[in-house]
Formats: structure tokens, sequence, C-alpha cells
């Protein structure tokens, strides 16, 4: 599991707690402050085990290792080339791996993310019908 943007670890450590011990999941973010509270949050646990810091570049992810699932929760409005964005991600991601793609409703306009989701099907992927998630836009990428 990949969670992209992950901020200080607000979704990571469920994911962490999700996948048990045996998963693992990749805690990605272009501020190292953001990684740095992370660490801070899982240090001495069993989750530190679970959880890898990894700092993205601002136009690259930077990972070779394939994933099977990524969140991309308020986040993708933020990167200036979202057709590089979906391509790096369909690069690692495993055949069958699934994008949970959230953003906000009020900084990313109901037809900006019909288009991100345009030129996500163009890096290849497939949109399905998302969960409803409480005052978002949300949408399921399969690759």
């Amino acid at each position: 599991m990949l969670d992209i943007g992950c901020g200080p670890g607000f979704f990571t450590i469920d994911m962490a707690q999700m996948v048990g011990k045996s998963g693992r999941v990749i805690a990605s973010d272009v501020q190292e402050g953001m990684l740095e509270k992370l660490k801070h949050k899982i240090e001495g646990t069993e989750l530190a085990d679970r959880i890898q810091l990894h700092k993205s570049e601002k136009t690259r992810i930077r990972l070779s290792e394939p994933v099977d699932f990524v969140l991309a929760f308020y986040v993708v409005h933020e990167i200036p080339n979202k057709l590089d964005f979906f391509s790096e991600l369909a690069s690692i991601m495993q055949p069958g791996g699934q994008i949970l793609f959230v953003e906000p409703p009020f900084h990313v306009s109901k037809s900006a993310f019909a288009e991100t989701v345009r030129t996500a099907q163009e890096a290849g992927f497939q949109s399905e019908k998302g969960p409803k998630v409480l005052f978002s836009k949300a949408v399921i990428l399969k690759k």
C-alpha cells in the first residue's frame, strides 16, 4: 500500500493497522517535516515495522517497488503534471491494483475532477464508482 501525500500520517496509521503484521505501507510525502512527525508517532510501536517512510520529489514519487493499493487523499490537485503522476503510478501498480482518489470539493470543481479522472484513464486506469466520502469527490481507479 502507498499513502501518497501522507502528511503527518492520519491515514497511514490506520492503513498499517489494517494490513496487519505481514503487511507494509509506504508513507510518501514531499515535506520532510511531515515524515518526521509520522516517524515520531510510530517510533517504538509495532507500526514502525509496517510503515516505510519515503520522501518523494515535487514532480516524481521515485518508487520502484510494486504496490497494490494507493491512497491519494486531497493531494492530486497539488500535482503540476497529472498525466506524469498517473503514468508513474501505473508503472508501479500491480495488475488489478486500485487507487482511492479523493479531492476536496471547494478546491476542486466537478469539471476539474472529471478532467483529472480522464487524465488517469489516459494513463491506463479504469474508473469505477467510488465510495461516498463526506464533503469530497471520490473515485476508484483500477489498473
